[in-house]
């Protein structure tokens, strides 16, 4: 009986393993068919994506790829510094490659948003339009968005209608009728201008479309464009003292120069009544229910969305409910020189400052007691309290802060510091520094930007062993990014949260970080153009002071303390 059980186990076993057999035989028919997997011991998820990547670049797909997931390529290990440059001309020829669809791969429209929109303010006269508008219009451009205001206003200037009274805003039929003329050619310049685009892009019609007909209309005329969404960007405001400060603004526009103040203000008073008569809100009903909308109460105090869905309006949305009026200031600085610095050395990984480091972190904090002072005496009160320092989290950052406190005879603020968030930071989280008599901040999204294998470095020896690296540097600064490090690209996408917290902010801020941050932290709020961000001049132990406004950005420098006479140009 043992035997027959014995003797049947075998049997089954020698017919199990001739089905196996014939099963990975019939698989082995397919190997040439099949990529066969590596079995180098040493081969790592690392080199599977290098080998979908060439993959991907065989096949012409790598940059729909990036654009999916909004990822860079895999970083390649340092390449080994002598004078062959073999394996660094190899990784300078693939990132010169890539640098050159530059313009067309980082842009975030790219892969946020199909559709081309049409934003279409709404609201009475001196609710802010105009100001709104111009934020957006800094913000999207900065983030990388094609972007162009279109303003009834200006365009009925130029019509001939510069001097128009209250009843040229009246509800007669002939006053009626030129202004719908007007509105529907700038509503017609806008729509011309997103045809020409075939990615994503935004254009802003500022008009007043305070009417539930005037809306239907643009909704009609989108709709007979292809990949035109329109969206309304109402502006309510019964604030009594953002109106006042309102009403004086439009006293100084082209309608009323030259003209007697009190009668501007009589004549405006009755051109916002005219609208008031027969000015209809957005409302979920219109365009049966399907109407897409952004309201903005008292610039900022409430936002409400309705039907408004993807990256592009999530941004919006998001920006609109963290701008304000309250005036304020901005102060920027790079850190205070550094032994680093003076070798020229990228990274600036210690913290040790020079002499004239500390000599000028004691001026700054002179500086700021000077500016708290003429904050209070010009009625400041909000943004005259206790300021927010933020910074990166480099040892010289660290110590350009403590420099300060300890050479200032009094302190910014007589209370404890208490850290304040970081609105939107995705990451790393900011973490809180307790130094007597400030509030600081310190977050990883103010480093300077990323030198990756040439961490360390000095410029000198970067031009000496990596000529080829360097020439694709010099050809685009803009898009460039270092191996396994950065380009000011990556730097501009990881400060969006920063942005955000300048705008948020109420209180006087002082930012201090290395030079790249630097210039695109002055760039956003100057509105200088993305190309010129990597060749702007921001000096050493200088403060540029920024005003942001209703309309635009007061900017004004001082230089507070000379740096040492050895200490390179910076080459950032």
């Amino acid at each position: 009986m043992v035997w027959g059980i014995s003797l049947g186990l075998l049997l089954g076993g020698f017919l199990c393993g001739y089905l196996f057999g014939r099963r990975r035989s019939k698989d082995g028919c397919n190997d040439k068919e099949k990529p066969k997997r590596r079995s180098d011991s040493n081969f790592t998820d690392r080199d599977a994506i290098l080998e979908l990547e060439q993959r991907l670049n065989q096949e012409g797909t790598l940059r729909l790829a990036r654009q999916v997931t909004g990822g860079s390529p895999p970083r390649s290990p340092r390449p080994a510094r002598n004078h062959s440059h073999s394996r660094l001309r190899e990784d300078t020829m693939s990132i010169a490659s890539s640098n050159d669809d530059a313009g067309k791969i980082y842009g975030l429209g790219g892969y946020s948003q199909s559709n081309r929109v049409l934003l279409c303010m709404v609201g009475l006269p001196a609710r802010g339009k105009s100001y709104i508008t111009k934020m957006l219009m800094r913000y999207l451009t900065w983030s990388g968005f094609p972007v162009k205001a279109f303003n009834a206003g200006n365009l009925r200037r130029q019509t001939g209608n510069c001097s128009a009274s209250a009843e040229f805003f009246s509800s007669a039929e002939s006053a009626t009728k030129m202004r719908e003329q007007i509105a529907d050619e700038c509503m017609h310049e806008a729509i011309a201008w997103l045809r020409m685009h075939k990615s994503v892009c935004v254009a802003i019609f500022d008009a007043t479309n305070t009417t539930t007909r005037r809306r239907q209309r643009i909704i009609d005329k989108c709709r007979q464009v292809t990949g035109i969404t329109p969206v309304f960007v109402e502006s309510i405001c019964d604030n009594k003292e953002i109106l006042e400060r309102n009403y004086k603004l439009k006293l100084d526009n082209d309608d009323y120069r030259n003209m007697d103040p009190i009668k501007a203000r009589l004549d405006f008073i009755r051109r916002v009544e005219e609208y008031k008569s027969r000015y209809q809100t957005v409302s979920d009903q219109e365009d049966e229910g399907e109407i897409c909308y952004v309201k903005l109460y008292n610039v900022g105090q409430k936002v409400e969305m309705h039907h408004c869905s993807g990256y592009l309006m999530s941004q919006i949305g998001f920006f609109l409910s963290n701008i304000h009026i309250q005036p304020r200031c901005i102060w920027l600085t790079r850190h205070a020189e550094s032994g680093d610095q003076l070798s020229g050395i990228l990274g600036s990984h210690r913290g040790e400052l020079t002499h004239n480091g500390r000599n000028y972190c004691r001026e700054l904090a002179s500086f700021l007691h000077k500016c708290r002072r003429e904050m209070e005496e010009a009625g400041h009160v909000e943004s005259c309290g206790d300021f927010l320092v933020l910074m990166g989290t480099a040892p010289v950052h660290y110590s350009t802060l403590q420099s300060m406190i300890k050479s200032s005879s009094s302190s910014l603020s007589d209370g404890d510091p208490s850290p304040a968030s970081i609105s939107g930071a995705s990451s790393p989280p900011a973490v809180p520094v307790n130094c007597k008599g400030f509030q600081a901040m310190s977050t990883s999204l103010l480093n300077e930007l990323d030198g990756g294998v040439c961490n360390g470095l000095s410029y000198a020896e970067i031009i000496r062993d990596y000529p080829d690296l360097w020439a694709a540097r010099e050809r685009d600064k803009l898009n460039f990014r270092y191996p396994n490090g950065e380009s000011y690209q990556d730097v501009i996408g990881r400060l969006r949260p920063i942005i955000i917290e300048l705008e948020r902010q109420r209180r006087s801020i002082l930012v201090i970080s290395h030079l790249a941050v630097q210039r695109c932290l002055y760039a956003y709020f100057t509105g200088t153009p993305m190309e010129e961000i990597p060749y702007l001049n921001m000096d050493m132990h200088t403060v540029v002071e920024l005003r942001p406004g209703a309309f635009d950005c007061q900017v004004r420098s001082e230089n507070l303390w000379d740096t040492s006479p050895e200490c390179p140009t910076p080459l950032r």
